[in-house]
């Protein structure tokens, strides 16, 4: 932690971040829910896919 930041804002960080996580967590499993709706009743299996986004590599900042 770097001597100029507030722990209350540190931690209200850190949890935003747990709720974002869990906000795409959701997210996923209600795409396989809706995948799994879409080809109800078939015999091939579901695949979800995520797709990628064209573009530059990300470079990392020095």
């Amino acid at each position: 932690m770097r001597p100029d930041t507030n722990p209350a804002i540190e931690s209200l960080r850190t949890e935003q971040q747990a709720q974002r996580r869990a906000g795409r967590e959701r997210a996923d499993d209600q795409r396989l829910d809706n995948a799994l709706k879409e080809t109800f009743p078939a015999s091939d299996p579901v695949a979800v896919q995520r797709p990628a986004k064209p573009g530059a590599p990300y470079k990392r900042r020095q």
